[in-house]
């Protein structure tokens, strides 16, 4: 479902990922989470559904990505991860902008998303792109201490 594009933003480049960037992934993904995927989790994430896209700086290092899952008109964000190193760069946005724009292109009406409470920053990245909080789920992901809730939420586009 990928389209062969790049789009540059800054020295950044967007372009869709295979299953041969997944060891790269999991770099990005255990850097940036506290219960990262596993690398068979990431591998599975590529298919008729999926599209998988990455961010490059100028060294054509990956420097995160996001993978969402497409059925029918609904579309769910899986995982938007950016490396570390990389945060508080724009990176996430320009990810979330890509989903957003791939999203209309493909016909969605929704994009669904769950978030950790904790995730403020993601929280507000979220809000600030026109998405709406829809909901929690109650003890939903794995803490070093127990269990915190997921935040749900939504971007319609009717």
């Amino acid at each position: 479902m990928s389209e062969s594009h790049s789009v540059s933003a800054n020295q950044y480049i967007l372009q869709p990922l295979t299953e041969a960037n997944v060891e790269q992934m999991l770099l990005v993904e255990q850097s940036a989470h506290s219960h990262p995927w596993s690398q068979a989790i990431l591998a599975s994430c590529f298919g008729k559904w999926y599209r998988v896209t990455g961010i490059y700086n100028d060294q054509q290092t990956l420097l995160g990505f996001v993978i969402v899952q497409q059925i029918v008109d609904e579309v769910t964000l899986m995982d938007i991860c950016v490396h570390q190193q990389a945060q508080g760069l724009g990176l996430g946005k320009q990810l979330l902008e890509q989903v957003i724009t791939e999203a209309k292109q493909h016909n969605a009406v929704s994009i669904l998303l769950e978030v950790r409470a904790s995730n403020q920053a993601a929280i507000g990245l979220y809000l600030s792109q026109g998405f709406n909080q829809s909901g929690i789920r109650k003890n939903y992901y794995p803490t070093d201490s127990g269990k915190e809730d997921a935040v749900l939420m939504d971007y319609q586009f009717r």
